[in-house]
């Protein structure tokens, strides 16, 4: 296993006989499970760190602080819990959890991912005399997998105030993510002006994520014939290198298994793999100079141009030796993500 930009990369080999048969449909991704038996708070997310693999940033907050035992649980759930314990916060920021001063606002954890309120504003429309409130919502999931698409606002089951029912906004389309973490706003309406709290705000949001990115790894690039890689249904195959003076290009061809959720042409994900070409004996790898992707369904093309680095004359005129490193991502699943949203303070 190898851990880059923090996510889990597993090394594909090549695959025969039952091994090779289509595996079945991947099931939801399901939370780390962590637990602490330290009275620190160091020590504590020291040890969830370990078992989980993720990374922490604890430098706003006081590490000394005491805490209790925290009983094997989700990894979410056991830092909410140390949050409650020393009067703070986190939250997912560039592949790392970072804790800050200040209580946490209304959350709701649904196995490896998070939702928490961010903020609410009220709104005023003086042409139709009408107030609704915006509730601004961040979506985080466990920064060790990928998210590609997530619905840009919440499907909302139930939502009220005062006791009355309020009315929320439609659900709209998908979008791509960025990083570990998603904002998405609700709209409400009806707020009795009495409301000091939303009492309950519930929902779901539908998510295309992968377990893992694949690290594929082909050690022979001189040949003239195409060669494939599979596992759990996802086939990689590296067209022959086109080869010349100081240039290269490396086409590959993916398959996904049936199983793969459905994108529509303009829901592209595969420009998020990497190309690393490795010299002989070389620890640090090239960068395409251009890439190139086009999806169809769960089949992808992908093409990748390198160009001679300054003060090489030929460096691919003989590839021997040479590696290339493909990362794409593993099975995909659609997920459907709940949340039980209560107590939200209105301004």
């Amino acid at each position: 296993m190898l851990r880059l930009f923090g996510i889990t990369i597993a090394w594909l080999g090549v695959l025969t006989g039952s091994q090779a048969q289509e595996s079945p449909k991947p099931g939801p991704i399901v939370a780390k499970r962590v637990q602490t038996t330290e009275t620190t708070l160091a020590s504590a997310i020291s040890a969830i760190a370990k078992q989980s693999g993720i990374e922490f940033d604890l430098s706003a907050v006081d590490v000394a602080a005491k805490v209790e035992p925290v009983p094997a649980t989700d990894f979410w759930l056991a830092l909410e819990s140390l949050a409650r314990q020393t009067g703070t916060r986190f939250g997912s920021n560039a592949g790392k959890v970072r804790f800050a001063k200040g209580p946490a606002a209304p959350s709701s954890v649904d196995g490896p991912f998070r939702v928490s309120v961010k903020q609410v504003t009220a709104k005023r429309d003086f042409d139709t005399e009408s107030t609704h409130y915006d509730v601004l919502l961040e979506v985080t999931w466990e920064p060790r997998f990928p998210v590609y698409l997530m619905d840009d606002a919440p499907k909302i089951t139930a939502a009220s105030a005062g006791k009355v029912a309020l009315t929320a906004g439609p659900s709209g389309g998908r979008v791509p993510t960025l990083g570990y973490r998603q904002l998405a706003t609700v709209h409400l309406s009806g707020i009795p002006r009495s409301a000091a709290t939303i009492d309950v705000l519930a929902g779901s949001f539908n998510v295309v994520a992968s377990e893992k990115i694949w690290a594929v790894e082909f050690n022979d690039l001189t040949g003239d014939k195409a060669v494939s890689q599979s596992k759990d249904g996802v086939k990689a195959t590296l067209q022959p290198v086109k080869r010349a003076t100081k240039s290269a290009q490396f086409d590959f061809n993916l398959e996904y298994p049936p199983s793969h959720p459905e994108f529509e042409s303009f829901e592209q994900w595969a420009s998020a793999n990497r190309l690393r070409l490795y010299p002989p004996n070389a620890p640090k790898g090239f960068e395409p100079t251009d890439y190139n992707t086009n999806e169809a369904g769960r089949r992808i093309a992908a093409s990748y141009s390198y160009e001679a680095p300054a003060g090489k004359a030929a460096p691919f005129a003989d590839l021997k030796g040479w590696r290339a490193v493909y990362e794409t991502s593993g099975p995909m699943v659609m997920q459907t993500v709940k949340f039980e949203l209560k107590g939200i303070a209105l301004p």
